[in-house]
């Protein structure tokens, strides 16, 4: 396939064009993420191994199972979105904001790795209804988030 030169198209055109093009990349990445609810920021998606990998990523976010095997999956509770707001509304009120940055960056790298393919996954389901327990049960949000956030780090080994 060949390309026609941009010779005759102006600079600023030629600047709209790649504004455009870069946009366009990116917006495909933040549709990928609108599931993720505020107080987390949708952010890029990360980047998946297949299309199903997708799928279970967000079914931890959201609790949805559409487009999953139904034998594999069960929908509802837990789900990501709803542990944030738990812990955000278990939290002081002046440390709701660190703890809702903290509970989703920890998201991103649990779900994340949750939905890795089996052979290589460092959290598996039984490790992730765990660590969920400890974060539930935890009589003070932030140390609970402390010692699941050490936990995530061995596991990954990071």
């Amino acid at each position: 396939m060949r390309f026609k030169s941009m010779e005759g198209v102006g600079r600023n055109a030629r600047s709209a064009l790649i504004v455009g093009l870069c946009l366009a990349g990116f917006a495909h990445s933040a549709v990928a993420q609108s599931y993720v609810k505020p107080p987390c920021p949708s952010g890029v998606a990360p980047r998946f191994e297949d299309h199903l990998q997708s799928l279970w990523y967000r079914r931890f976010w959201t609790g949805d199972c559409k487009g999953l095997p139904a034998m594999g999956c069960r929908k509802g509770q837990p789900y990501w979105n709803s542990v944030v707001n738990k812990l955000k509304a278990r939290a002081p009120e002046n440390q709701r904001a660190a703890v809702s940055t903290r509970a989703c960056k920890l998201g991103r790298q649990i779900g994340f790795e949750w939905t890795r393919p089996k052979k290589v996954r460092r959290i598996d389901t039984q490790e992730l209804q765990k660590l969920n327990a400890a974060l539930e049960q935890a009589p003070d949000v932030s140390a609970g988030l402390a010692a699941v956030e050490t936990r995530v780090r061995v596991r990954l080994g990071s």
